[in-house]
């Protein structure tokens, strides 16, 4: 048997379609070509608001494993998850989206992984500004008072950890990451870029796909790392 390729969605839209980016996911979440391809999609995203209760977390058609917010275990990653909260001082909420064709009935459940990045360790987050610094020449001391560009850098590492924990990337499998809806500024669509080449280089991926949209000039860009 063909090893099965794993998808990674890092996008504002992993919860609900606020936009054309949520209705490009769920097109292809429902389409019989993408899921004969695609043994695992993911959707990783910063968890941005705290409010509400455990089943607001990932919408109406969400259901939640783990949420360390409101005390929910339901996973066996949980050790992995408890393990990546203490290291990074994040807290994690993970589980499914159904997604439903209305006109085909083919359906889909992909995996949802949300971050709360609002008191993380500062540590690691410098190390990763060191290095878009020192490889791509970044000065995240110009950008990191927008809060636009600074949550998407904070993810970086969390998102790192997490993917591998659930085993996301596996020496058999092709493993490919797709970044959506990058901040307009153009200067500041580096972060999603750094945050994929982190990925590559620390958990040795075979294959890192940047899709970038909304950015001047620009309607798509898609980089192969």
């Amino acid at each position: 048997m063909s090893p099965k390729t794993t998808a990674v969605h890092i996008t504002h839209e992993a919860i609900g379609k606020i936009g054309g980016i949520g209705a490009v996911l769920e097109g292809l979440f429902t389409s019989r070509n993408y899921l004969d391809e695609i043994g695992r999609t993911l959707l990783i995203s910063p968890l941005f608001t705290i409010d509400g209760d455990v089943t607001s977390r990932l919408g109406d058609d969400g259901e939640v494993l783990y949420s360390s917010i409101d005390g929910l275990i339901n996973t066996s990653y949980y050790t992995s998850f408890r393990r990546i909260e203490k290291e990074f001082n994040v807290n994690i909420v993970y589980g499914r989206r159904t997604f439903v064709n209305p006109l085909t009935g083919l359906k889909s459940s992909p995996e949802v992984l949300l971050i709360d990045l609002s008191r993380m360790e500062e540590a690691p987050v410098n190390a990763l500004k060191e290095g878009m610094f020192r490889q791509f020449e970044i000065r995240s001391d110009l950008y990191e008072h927008l809060w636009d560009y600074e949550q998407w850098v904070r993810l970086g590492p969390a998102a790192i950890a997490a993917v591998k924990a659930i085993g996301g990337v596996e020496a058999e499998n092709y493993t490919i990451v797709v970044a959506q809806e990058c901040p307009q500024h153009w200067r500041l669509f580096s972060s999603h870029p750094v945050i994929l080449k982190q990925l590559f280089m620390l958990t040795k991926l075979r294959r890192c796909v940047l899709s970038l949209r909304k950015i001047p000039g620009m309607t798509r860009c898609s980089i192969t790392l």
